[in-house]
């Protein structure tokens, strides 16, 4: 359920809440406990300060660079000869930095694994906080349904007592 949806629901109770009160339907304080007991869960489960898309783009941007380390330095030269002398230095250098090289390489995959689950997590307790907050409104509506029963059955008694009232006084 996006937010929007969200707003549009509390609105919609707002409203009934609002007509409901000024029918006279509600109990004195209904309204405020209601209020309370909602926003009590809401600083329970809010979270929209995350935000995992940035993080997948940063996730991607670690694994990448983790694949694109190497250890093999370029070995071309102006100087003639040069490319030999280079090629020959740079794979004794490579000898002694291979291990680095690859050490480095798995810490970036390992660092971008660690990232791609804490996105995971993240994204699963959203999930989660939307099915409480699902459960709260259903909560709240239905406490909406039972008043508004209790209300009708009040209503039909009120009534019934009017009319009873009504027959003993004529006779």
């Amino acid at each position: 359920m996006s937010d929007i949806e969200i707003d549009e629901v509390v609105s919609a109770l707002r409203r009934r809440v609002t007509e409901r009160r000024l029918a006279g339907d509600y109990p004195e304080g209904l309204e405020q406990q209601l209020e309370s007991e909602f926003h009590g869960m809401m600083r329970a489960i809010d979270r929209h300060e995350i935000d995992t898309g940035r993080l997948g783009g940063l996730v991607d941007g670690v694994r990448n660079t983790a694949h694109e380390v190497r250890s093999i330095a370029a070995t071309d030269s102006r100087v003639p000869g040069g490319s030999n002398a280079h090629a020959a230095l740079g794979r004794v250098v490579q000898r002694h930095t291979q291990p680095l090289t690859e050490s480095l390489r798995d810490l970036g995959v390992s660092v971008a694994d660690a990232l791609s689950e804490t996105r995971r997590l993240f994204d699963a307790q959203n999930a989660a906080d939307e099915r409480q907050l699902l459960d709260a409104l259903a909560g709240v509506l239905d406490r909406l349904a039972v008043l508004d029963h209790v209300v009708e059955i009040t209503r039909d008694l009120e009534h019934r007592v009017a009319r009873l009232e009504s027959e003993l006084d004529a006779s």
